[in-house]
């Protein structure tokens, strides 16, 4: 196949609201990507898999990336791939991330992948934002306890949102107009305390911007 199309970049996520996440994020710290974001809507079980099996699903997952890439008539970029880690951050979460990613590595042939294990879910990261949360509805408020922490060490996050934060009203489908909200507001390059999963899934676009999007084209720029 000859690319017609400028490199694209392919998303996997668990749901359509964790892939509109990662878009959002991905659009601002890499402009370039604009319009060259796709997605494939199979949920990724990789984790969790054993050797076996995650060799076998990570060949499956870059078939349907390289089957993609043929429909669109493009190149392909980069690869990002969301899973939730279901558990707290621990020694045992860049082993599983480090596993996973050199499995989608060996299965890619085109383009690099890039594994998204968030901890302990998408909401962990929604945590970091307290302004922003307060922006997206004006009387959800982030208690004392949970700001400038390490959100990735919250056991239920979306429990924490539900319960605590938004009096029962926070709806999976608010994340990424709450993470819209972080970037209005300049946030995102700024979080209120940490997530090991957030910032390494930051360093991703970084690599994919300045390395593979622009191949051949223009130069990438990549955002705060």
């Amino acid at each position: 196949m000859k690319a017609t199309r400028k490199p694209i970049v392919v998303l996997a996520g668990e749901d359509r609201n964790d892939r509109r996440c990662m878009r959002v994020l991905l659009e601002q710290w890499c402009p370039d990507m604009r319009g060259r974001i796709v997605e494939i809507n199979d949920k990724p079980t990789l984790h969790a898999a054993s050797s076996t099996i995650l060799a076998a699903r990570a060949e499956t997952l870059a078939s349907k990336v390289r089957a993609r890439a043929v429909l669109e008539e493009a190149d392909v970029a980069c690869v990002f791939v969301h899973e939730d880690l279901d558990g707290v951050d621990s020694d045992q979460h860049p082993v599983i991330r480090e596993r996973v990613e050199k499995a989608l590595a060996a299965a890619m042939r085109s383009g690099t992948a890039h594994y998204v294990l968030a901890v302990a879910e998408i909401e962990a990261w929604l945590l970091l934002f307290p302004e922003a949360l307060s922006a997206f509805a004006s009387s959800w408020s982030v208690p004392a306890k949970y700001r400038g922490k390490d959100t990735g060490r919250i056991k239920d996050p979306k429990k924490v949102l539900k319960a605590e934060v938004s009096a029962g009203r926070y709806r999976e489908s608010d994340a990424p107009l709450i993470l819209e909200k972080a970037v209005e507001l300049g946030l995102v390059g700024r979080p209120m305390g940490q997530n090991r999963s957030y910032a390494q899934f930051r360093s991703g676009p970084t690599e994919c911007c300045a390395n593979h999007v622009a191949a051949g084209t223009l130069r990438g720029r990549c955002t705060a």
